[in-house]
């Protein structure tokens, strides 16, 4: 099983994957047997909350286990600007020649011939 251990304000503090810890940095810190946190050593340090899923939560008690440094996860992801793609010569032209043809007197649809 992999996730996330959070915080109880919802901040990413830790990483799971099996039974093991590991926090932010990518160290393994602990060992999680069911709800119950461990130092490597064997020696129970904590709790995380009761819930279904590959995510955890940890108690309040537990919370200096897995302290977060810094300033927290902004709530939206950083975005990058998309680097524009540059249109070929060919395409440039068809471009071109479709803006030609839709100006032209019989592209318009009062010019078309009716049908049926």
């Amino acid at each position: 099983m992999s996730g996330y251990i959070f915080n109880n304000r919802g901040i990413r503090a830790g990483v799971l994957r099996g039974t093991s810890i590991f926090d932010l940095a990518g160290k393994k810190v602990y060992d999680l047997r069911g709800n119950n946190i461990y130092r490597l050593s064997g020696e129970l340090v904590g709790h995380t909350l009761d819930a279904s899923g590959s995510d955890k939560r940890l108690d309040r008690d537990s919370e200096e286990l897995l302290s977060v440094q810094g300033a927290p996860e902004p709530d939206e992801p950083e975005s990058h600007p998309v680097p524009q793609r540059q249109t070929s010569d060919s395409f440039r032209e068809a471009i071109r020649l479709r803006r030609i043809i839709s100006d032209s007197p019989s592209a318009r649809p009062e010019n078309r011939p009716k049908r049926g």
